[in-house]
């Protein structure tokens, strides 16, 4: 069993009640620390190589997709003329055979 603690009485509330001191407050035990660990070294030099690496690969992806868009476009416009050209031919032809058609 515990003992009771034994507090100053420092007067009598204005109901008069005893009023006692506030307890001292108590330390705590220290708290024993774990050993300090050594340092755990990370290559550095080797996640510098996978980020170079990285932008390296992205750029070459870039510039692969660039040169795919060229040559879209390229054959996009190669097309283009050749509609134009099919076109006027077509009416060439057409307007001929309604002359040979007239008997001119």
């Amino acid at each position: 069993m515990t003992e009771p603690v034994q507090r100053q009485q420092i007067g009598y509330d204005l109901a008069g009640n005893p009023m006692y001191a506030a307890p001292a407050p108590t330390t705590p035990a220290p708290v024993a620390q774990a050993p300090l660990q050594p340092l755990k070294a990370y290559p550095w030099g080797a996640y510098v190589g996978a980020g170079c690496f990285g932008l390296l690969a992205l750029v070459v992806v870039g510039f692969v997709i660039v040169a795919i868009l060229i040559g879209f476009s390229i054959a996009l416009v190669v097309l283009a003329i050749g509609v134009v050209a099919l076109t006027i031919c077509v009416v060439v032809l057409r307007s001929m055979w309604r002359d040979y058609q007239r008997g001119r």
